[in-house]
């Protein structure tokens, strides 16, 4: 909020980050509620079918474990959000601890996870990249014992990686301005603001910035892959169609000839329907990946280049605006993954409709035979 110390100048320049009654301003934390409810519900869900599936294959195994890893994210944000909530429409509510201890302590397990997410998305795009690039030398080597030794590799970084700003803070008792009685809060080491700074370089530059440029690289060879593999079906339609209307000895000839072109080219652009489905998903969660991590990439190389734009310079304000608009962004990444699944996963929509129906006619005392 808006403080008197604020001169003219800057309440010029950001005038917009100042009013009140914007939409952002004035809704944002309903908005975050919303978003975290329906993740909760839908990451929950996801992790159902995806075990009703089973986990016969490293595709079906990696989304389980990025639900489990948005889910958890968005379990340890939600009392984040509703601290907010109450801090910004109750600013005299009696806590039984400091704020302090969601806002920064419990907020950067909640980023291990977000950033472990981030992982397993480029992750997955990596694979199906290097499969369609080169199938006969991939596909056979990413089993589900290598696949889980990679997941567990990947967490154990991302813990790594955010374990410096983990150790800044430790509880400690602090005295209630309301309550004049001492509470729970967190006491920051001497050296917390070069450790922020070292992780700010670090870890939401250097390494965000990698992992968004090789999800990037990852949706432009899959998406090559796709329309490759679209042009070389709708070449075979065609031959089918021409063939056709030869007579029966020269449709004989064609055929002869388009089988011996389809297995020269099968190795490169002939794919299965659950090849193309599983390419499609994933390329859809590095789109939204990509899309929603944009924000905040443009917020933190902002904030390494421009001293002002800071907790303490100029443009505290658009700096409080635009990490708003970066955690909402955040929370959508982490929940909307359940519509890519339903609608490029015929197992999962199948499983998932099964169930439904099932709990549906549960009470009409009907059987239903699962769908394979």
């Amino acid at each position: 909020m808006p403080s008197s110390n604020v001169s003219d100048t800057e309440s010029k320049e950001l005038g917009f980050f100042l009013q009140e009654d914007t939409f952002l301003r004035k809704y944002i934390y309903h908005v975050w509620l919303c978003i975290l409810i329906f993740g909760l519900g839908a990451n929950s869900i996801n992790i159902a079918v995806f075990t009703k599936i089973g986990l016969r294959d490293n595709v079906t195994l990696t989304l389980l474990v990025l639900s489990f890893s948005d889910l958890i994210h968005l379990i340890l944000s939600f009392p984040i959000a509703v601290a907010r909530f109450i801090e910004k429409y109750h600013p005299y509510h009696d806590w039984p601890f400091h704020p302090k201890i969601l806002f920064d302590g419990i907020y950067w397990w909640a980023f291990i996870f977000y950033d472990y997410s981030s992982f397993i998305s480029v992750f997955l795009g990596l694979v199906r990249c290097a499969c369609v690039s080169r199938p006969l030398r991939f596909k056979s080597m990413f089993t589900i014992s290598r696949t889980v030794k990679v997941l567990v590799l990947l967490f154990l970084l991302a813990l790594g990686l955010r374990a410096p700003v983990l150790t800044v803070f430790r509880l400690t008792w602090e005295l209630n301005p309301i309550t004049n009685s001492t509470y729970r809060s967190i006491r920051f080491s001497a050296n917390y603001k070069e450790i922020y700074k070292a992780n700010h370089i670090f870890n939401m530059n250097i390494v965000s910035w990698t992992t968004y440029v090789i999800a990037v690289g990852c949706v432009i060879v899959l998406t090559s892959n796709l329309k490759a593999a679209s042009r070389f079906r709708q070449s075979s339609q065609n031959a089918s169609s021409d063939s056709s209307e030869n007579n029966q000895s020269e449709t004989a000839t064609v055929n002869k000839q388009r089988s011996t072109n389809s297995v020269k080219k099968k190795p490169a652009n002939k794919m299965s329907v659950r090849d193309l489905q599983v390419i499609k998903s994933v390329t859809l969660l590095c789109v939204v990946f990509i899309v929603s991590q944009l924000p905040p990439q443009i917020r933190c190389t902002i904030r390494l280049i421009d001293p002002e734009f800071s907790e303490f310079g100029r443009k505290r304000f658009a700096l409080g605006f635009s990490a708003q608009v970066s955690r909402t962004f955040g929370f959508l990444n982490a929940s909307v993954n359940i519509f890519i699944h339903y609608y490029f996963n015929r197992r999962y929509r199948d499983t998932f409709l099964f169930t439904l129906s099932k709990m549906m006619c549960l009470h009409l005392g009907v059987e239903r035979e699962p769908v394979h």
